[in-house]
């Protein structure tokens, strides 16, 4: 293992100049940090897809100059940055005409084309801050190491291929430079730009410490670690010191804003440790993610996913019938769409969906082809605006009257499905999006106050 760290911001440690200095103080505090990945500036991402979604000329010039004012705000404090504003210029100009086509036609394609020029505005503007600050940084493309398949929105990355390409084309700068390269994004087979999907420049980091064989990744974000419930919902959430592998996956898997589901894929291959602080706030410490920790209690913590669409499908050709569950989800699988929740009962199947949005081109899960096939197999019911409700903890399975303590404080509310046995580390409940927050205030005043 090497002594590099990698080191991801996201997009309001990247959002005005004064944000961007503070993150240029943080990575300059440790000099193992060699490889910065960036998020695009708060803000622009939404509204390049918003671009890429099509609208009207006068919309359209409004949504540009925006882009514009974040990223000229930074720019004009930056002394002697003419070859910078050049290329902001010509980018901005790109998106110009993206966003023109996009309002002719819209495509995956091009969605992502427009998207990816966030992350290579603000990388830029990054390289130039550290530069007058007389650091040798240097700006990488990592669309040359991150190649994915052609899944535009939400892409795949090959992880043999960046393997080699990173030890060809990124090591080598490492010795002599300081490297800034965007998060979020790659390029396919042909050479176009994909996205790897929402939250994805928390994953390019970890890629990229599991193709460097880094020492540790640090995610600094808006918040001083990970808490045992979102501080916005339950202002007494604690923060967690120290946290396992298995308990953070499930954390994000389950909705926890703090890492993305993927983050920890490439980095529990290769046991690195990832560090989530706050760019903000340095010296308020954060959480650690390992592979082991010392006496993981219980309960550790409680995520909520809002968005969550209940699929019941009703057959009586279900009863004592072989394969009827396999042609389900090979319908399911031939849309793309992965099941989280799933109860069976004799003549009916229950099935949760996360429609939270699962690319950056925002496309419902449930289209009508999907609901067509279905309904030519059963009886389909959809039930929207739900919320999953997760218990994370471990050895769940194994300890006495956890249901009691769970359900004796949930009496009041409607719980419409329960998951419970699965997994050592999850108890989940799916319950009225209304009541979602409720439920979470009412757990964790129980459970960890």
């Amino acid at each position: 293992m090497s002594n590099i760290v990698v080191a991801k911001f996201g997009g309001t440690s990247v959002a005005d100049s004064a944000a961007m200095n503070n993150s240029a103080n943080v990575v300059l505090s440790n000099p193992e940090v060699k490889v910065v990945v960036l998020s695009a500036s708060a803000g622009v991402t939404n509204l390049l897809v918003a671009l890429a979604e099509g609208c009207n000329p006068d919309l359209r010039t409004e949504k540009i100059e925006q882009i514009r004012h974040i990223q000229y705000q930074i720019l004009n404090t930056l002394p002697g940055s003419e070859v910078v504003r050049e290329e902001i210029d010509r980018m901005l100009e790109n998106i110009t005409t993206l966003s023109e086509a996009a309002s002719l036609a819209t495509s995956t394609a091009l969605t992502d084309e427009l998207v990816s020029h966030g992350e290579l505005m603000s990388t830029l503007l990054f390289v130039e801050l550290l530069r007058s600050r007389n650091v040798s940084a240097e700006w990488f493309d990592v669309r040359n190491v991150m190649k994915t398949n052609d899944r535009f929105g939400k892409a795949e990355p090959d992880v043999q291929a960046l393997c080699a390409l990173s030890k060809q084309h990124l090591q080598p700068r490492l010795e002599n430079a300081l490297i800034i390269t965007q998060g979020f994004i790659g390029s396919e087979s042909r050479g176009r730009t994909t996205t790897l999907g929402r939250g994805g420049s928390d994953y390019t980091a970890a890629l990229l410490g599991e193709a460097l064989n880094a020492k540790r990744v640090d995610i600094w974000t808006d918040v001083p670690g990970i808490y045992t419930t979102d501080p916005r919902v339950v202002p007494n959430a604690k923060r967690i010191d120290e946290i396992g592998f298995e308990e953070a996956a499930e954390m994000a898997t389950f909705g926890a804003k703090i890492l993305h589901p993927a983050t920890l894929i490439p980095v529990v291959r290769r046991d690195i440790p990832v560090f989530v602080g706050s760019s903000k706030d340095v010296g308020a410490g954060g959480t650690l993610v390992c592979n082991k920790t010392s006496q993981p209690p219980l309960f550790r913590a409680l995520a909520l996913r809002r968005k969550q669409t209940l699929l019941t499908l009703h057959s009586l050709n279900m009863l004592h019938a072989r394969g009827f569950l396999a042609e389900i989800f090979n319908i399911l699988a031939s849309h793309n769409i992965s099941v989280d929740l799933i109860t069976t009962s004799e003549v009916s199947i229950a099935l949760t969906l996360d429609t939270a949005g699962s690319s950056t081109c925002g496309t419902s899960l449930l289209s009508s082809a999907l609901l067509t096939e279905l309904s030519a197999l059963c009886r389909v019911e959809v039930e929207e605006n739900l919320a999953l409700v997760a218990l994370i903890g471990n050895e769940l399975a194994k300890a006495r009257g956890v249901g009691k303590e769970v359900f004796g404080v949930l009496e009041p509310f409607n719980i419409r499905m329960i998951s419970y046995g699965a997994s050592s580390h999850n108890l989940c409940l799916l319950v009225p999006g209304d009541d979602a927050e409720h439920v979470v205030k009412t757990l964790h005043h129980n459970l960890f106050e």
